[in-house]
C-alpha cells in the first residue's frame, strides 16, 4: 500500500510538537481541508510548508494563483517564518480586530500627549 502525501492530524500535531489545547493545536484542527491543495502537494514536497498552513493560507487568500510547477508553490516565502513563529508562541492570545484598533487609538493618544498635541 503506497504511503499517503496527506498526514493525519494526529501525525501533524506531533511534526510541530504543539501544546494540547493551545491555540496553535485548535489553528490546526481548523485547517485540515487538503481539498484545496493541489492533489501533488504532499508534507514533505520541495515547498516546506506544513499542509495546515497552506489550507490556512489559501482560506484567506483566495486571490492568489497556485502552482505545483512553481517551486514555492505559488506561497509567499514568510509563511516559513510565520509557522516558525507560530510554533515558538503556540498560545498567545487572540486580539480582535476591534480591540486591536482600540490599543492602536490608545497608543497613538499617549503619544500626542507626550508631544504635548491634543488627544
Amino acid at each position: 500500500m503506497a504511503k499517503s502525501p496527506r498526514p493525519s492530524l494526529d501525525q501533524q500535531l506531533n511534526a510541530a510538537k504543539v501544546l494540547h489545547g493551545s491555540r496553535l493545536e485548535h489553528l490546526i484542527r481548523n485547517n485540515q481541508d487538503f481539498n484545496l491543495l493541489h492533489p501533488r502537494e504532499s508534507h514533505d514536497d520541495r515547498i516546506g510548508l506544513p499542509l495546515w498552513l497552506r489550507v490556512h493560507w489559501r482560506k484567506n487568500h483566495p486571490e492568489t494563483s497556485y502552482s505545483p510547477d512553481d517551486p514555492t508553490g505559488g506561497y509567499p516565502r514568510a509563511l516559513k517564518n510565520v509557522h516558525a513563529w507560530l510554533v515558538a508562541n503556540q498560545d498567545l492570545p487572540a486580539v480582535e480586530p476591534s480591540a486591536r484598533q482600540a490599543a492602536k487609538r490608545a497608543k497613538s493618544t499617549k503619544k500626542r500627549r507626550r508631544k504635548g498635541g491634543k488627544p
